[in-house]
Formats: C-alpha cells, sequence, structure tokens
C-alpha cells in the first residue's frame, strides 16, 4: 500500500494534535484487511484561508471549502466541517452548518440558552471533503449522543463541552472524556470526525493515485 501525502486545510489549534491520533487508528480496506490510516496517509497540515458558504447542508459546505482550498494548495487536500442535528430538527439538518456561526456569536451558555437544546437529543455530524484536482468527494461520520444542560470540561475545542455521546457510559461531554491521560484517544475513538477519516482513507487505499500536481 502506497503512502500518500494528503494536505489537511484547516485553521484549528487542535486538529494537530487530534491527527496525529487518528493516524494510528485502524480502518478497513475493500479486502477487508485493516490498517492503521498513518500507513496510508501523510497527513500534512495547512493553514491555508478557505471558503465557507453559510448553509444548513453540511455537506454542501464542504464541496465547495474543499475546492478552495485546493485552489491554493494545488495538491491533493481534505478539509472537514462538524456540526449538531438537533433529533426534533433532523429533517431540515438544523443547526447543521449553522452551528459554528451560532456558536462563535452565542458562547457555550448563550447557545445552550438561545437554542433551548439542553437535554436534547442530537446527532454529531462532521464531513470530510476531499479535492484532487478532477473531482471532489465527501464523506460523513456521525455520533449519537444527548446534549448536556451546561459546558462541562476544559477542552475548549467548539462544542466538545456540551456534547456527551452514547457510547460514554459515564455520560461525560467530549470535553471531559478529553481530560488525563489517554483521554484523547478515547474521545476519537468514538468520534464522528474518526469515522469520516476512516471512510476517507478505504475510499483512498482503492484510488490510483493519479490526481492533478499529484504528491507522493
Amino acid at each position: 500500500m502506497k503512502k500518500r501525502t494528503i494536505f489537511y486545510a484547516t485553521r484549528s489549534q487542535f486538529k494537530d494534535e487530534e491527527l496525529a491520533v487518528i493516524a494510528e487508528t485502524e480502518f478497513v480496506d475493500d479486502a477487508g484487511a485493516k490498517h492503521n490510516i498513518g500507513d496510508l496517509i501523510d497527513f500534512q497540515v495547512s493553514r491555508v484561508p478557505t471558503e465557507e458558504p453559510l448553509e444548513i447542508d453540511i455537506e454542501e459546505m464542504v464541496r465547495h471549502k474543499a475546492r478552495s482550498a485546493y485552489k491554493t494548495i494545488l495538491a491533493p487536500c481534505i478539509v472537514e466541517h462538524a456540526g449538531l442535528i438537533l433529533e426534533k430538527n433532523a429533517a431540515s439538518g438544523f443547526p447543521g452548518g449553522l452551528t459554528q456561526p451560532m456558536w462563535d456569536a452565542l458562547g457555550p451558555d448563550g447557545f445552550l440558552a438561545r437554542i433551548g437544546c439542553g437535554g436534547e437529543r442530537a446527532t454529531a455530524r462532521a464531513v470530510v471533503g476531499y479535492c484532487d484536482g478532477m473531482a471532489t468527494y465527501t464523506f460523513v461520520g456521525e455520533t449519537s449522543g444527548t446534549l448536556a444542560y451546561e459546558p462541562c470540561g476544559d477542552r475548549s475545542f467548539y462544542w466538545d463541552v456540551i456534547f456527551r455521546p452514547d457510547d460514554d457510559k459515564s455520560h461525560r461531554t467530549y470535553a471531559e472524556i478529553s481530560e488525563g491521560e489517554e483521554g484523547l484517544s478515547t474521545k476519537l475513538s468514538m468520534s464522528q470526525s474518526t469515522k469520516a477519516i476512516r471512510k476517507f482513507a478505504a475510499f483512498l487505499s482503492t484510488e490510483s493515485g493519479d490526481a492533478l500536481f499529484n504528491l507522493s
């Protein structure tokens, strides 16, 4: 299996740390064989700015974002965006791609107060977009959970302080799970982001590597 260099366009200070852990995570190829993601992909973080249209539909936003990243990097690259989908608003996907601007404007307490969503069921959805210069692909990962009534935990990465994944039987938020030794690895084992990147890795393992300005 040939290792590929893929640029990851992000402005997040947390993603370098998370990608190092995700690289040690397994994915399954089409033949059913298991590989570490890092055996296939050499992630190179790029701080290039990307265009993010205001869309509820996260996949639509990510397609545009991936193409805008490629125009600057001119090499195979991925972008990612995540949002919360309230169970009662699942049909419309709300707030979806609007989660981040609402979060940025209101903060954790204001978000919970204005949306009135403490205690509600929600889906954390992450979409990874890959552009190789010829086509754009999207990969979706989802984790089900419940929103806390108030922010909990010290790792202030986006809405990690309010999302409680079902897979954690102690009912902790992502931020609380991330605390302590092996905490981040535990969080990422449940994460919607890891699930989306696993799907991307499985896809990439079937590709020939032919792309515009491909780096190997």
